[in-house]
């Protein structure tokens, strides 16, 4: 695409922002998730595991012809931005991507809301309702307000703002699920109808904020780019999926939506994971690290980074690894308890995408997306064959495991691949010694027989202490580096302040 030269380019963002911003997303995610935790003995309570199993499979389902909207093309945006040197091209690869999105959710939704009859007999095999599919469609078409405002608050540095929208949506969203749900009794409808509107009032407001300072616009040299880049990862997304959700339809198959229902709530810590471990360093680091690539000390922030990102992602998996027994015997109903024991492995295979998630730079900066194409798809090869081998077998723990299987052969063909085309030397030591460190204290945690209450919490307490000094003492951390955290304990608000600070 042509370039202008009307401005210099945005200046790289150093590895401190990333980090300052990491904290801004990750305390409003964490926010959003123990939200999610309080509501658990209601959602528990007023879903049963089957009405659980049949939200998972429409939300599923839509997550399905959302992939083929295009969802994936946002990721264009992140590489774009920086790669164009003027705020008027900047603004031509939004309002581009805009215009491509907004169409294909649209087109989505309306085809998705037409077809809903024929969507529930192919997934409940003619038990479901097509009025809870008709309610998620028109949610899907809604997302043509958010994806891409959402995207521009990201690239433009507005971490502030995109944290506030995202509190906006968690806290409209709570109040109608309880209304819904508590109130007027719903069920499964509460949760779809509770999505829909809270979609539609924040994506109006922000949809407006969008226009106001980007404009609406087409341009040909960016949106050709744009399809470029981003159609083969759509691909890649529907292999993923396979990867990530097949296995509730064999699930399905193999049993019914109670198995499916007990198999999604384990697997919502994987989500968890995710959402606590990587996304709010990923939200930061996605955008960030193409600007990184023009730094001459590039390698040095990479392996700094990749460190730093386990060192929270190893942690966080820990922490729920040796908590969600007790969490669930808590905050869910006696019928879901038995997720507990499907959680860790489950955890294994987010580690592993959380890594894939990192290292696959190389392969984005060289442009060659359709590598992770074939990534994704030998990982739902790998998927397809575990899930119709174990999963009659195993039910639920047959499904993580070829799930870890999965996204295990992902990550090496990604590493590989990306290490060939654009070298990254990360730090594999320290990394290796911590993810050890974590195991053993995982794999301690499951020998010990489940008592009381204060037994079971005395034990995960005991063990963090352990992985907590492997972490400080493993050679993970410098020695500065570990002054810091000592710091950081003595005076936490003085850290805390220095660090957003930036001093």
């Amino acid at each position: 695409m042509a370039i202008e030269t009307e401005k210099p380019a945005a200046p790289a963002t150093p590895l401190r922002r990333v980090g300052r911003d990491t904290v801004i997303y990750g305390s409003a995610i964490l926010l959003t998730k123990l939200a999610s935790f309080v509501m658990l003995p209601i959602y528990t309570r007023y879903l049963t595991p089957a009405d659980y199993g049949t939200l998972q499979l429409i939300t599923t389902t839509l997550d399905v012809i959302e992939i083929f909207a295009g969802a994936r093309l946002v990721t264009g945006i992140f590489y774009f931005f920086h790669k164009v040197d003027t705020e008027r091209d900047r603004r031509k690869v939004l309002s581009s991507t805009f215009a491509v999105l907004a169409a294909s959710y649209l087109t989505a939704g309306a085809a998705a809301y037409a077809g809903a009859s024929f969507l529930a007999r192919l997934v409940f095999g003619g038990a479901g309702d097509p009025t809870l599919l008709q309610i998620a469609a028109v949610s899907l078409a809604s997302n043509a307000m958010l994806v891409v405002p959402m995207a521009y608050l990201q690239v433009a540095g507005q971490s502030i703002r995109f944290v506030a929208v995202g509190l906006s949506r968690l806290v409209l969203q709570v109040t109608f699920n309880l209304f819904f749900l508590v109130v007027l009794h719903l069920g499964v409808k509460a949760v779809l109808l509770s999505t829909m509107i809270t979609n539609l009032m924040v994506g109006a407001v922000l949809l407006a904020y969008f226009l106001g300072h980007v404009g609406l616009g087409m341009s040909g040299p960016a949106t050709r780019a744009l399809l470029r880049f981003g159609l083969p990862l759509v691909a890649v997304n529907v292999a993923t999926f396979i990867s990530t959700f097949g296995d509730r339809y064999f699930l399905q198959a193999a049993a019914d939506t109670t198995v499916v229902g007990i198999y999604s709530l384990a697997y919502q810590f994987g989500f968890l994971l995710a959402m606590v471990g990587y996304v709010p360093f990923n939200t930061v680091w996605e955008p960030t690290r193409f600007a990184i690539a023009k730094r001459p000390d590039r390698d040095d922030v990479y392996a700094r980074g990749f460190v730093y990102f386990n060192v929270l992602l190893l942690s966080a998996a820990v922490v729920f690894a040796l908590f969600v027994a007790t969490v669930l015997r808590i905050m869910a109903a006696p019928s879901y308890w038995s997720a507990a024991d499907l959680v860790p492995v489950i955890l294994i295979a987010y580690v592993l995408q959380g890594w894939t998630e990192i290292h696959n730079l190389g392969i984005m900066m060289q442009e060659r997306t359709e590598l992770l194409t074939w990534a994704n798809w030998a990982a739902a090869l790998v998927a397809v064959v575990g899930y119709a081998w174990l999963i009659p077998r195993y039910l639920g723990m047959g499904a993580a495991v070829a799930t870890v299987l999965a996204f295990g052969v992902r990550e090496v063909l990604v590493y590989v691949w990306s290490q060939r085309l654009w070298p990254v030397r990360y730090r594999w030591a320290p990394v290796l010694r911590l993810t050890t460190v974590a195991l053993l204290v995982c794999v301690a945690r499951t020998l010990v027989p489940e008592g009381g209450m204060l037994h079971s919490v005395a034990w995960s307490l005991g063990l963090l202490a352990v992985y907590g000094v492997g972490l400080l003492y493993a050679g993970v951390l410098s020695k500065d580096e570990r002054e810091v955290v000592y710091g950081a304990l003595r005076s936490p608000r003085t850290a805390f302040l220095r660090f957003v600070a930036g001093s």
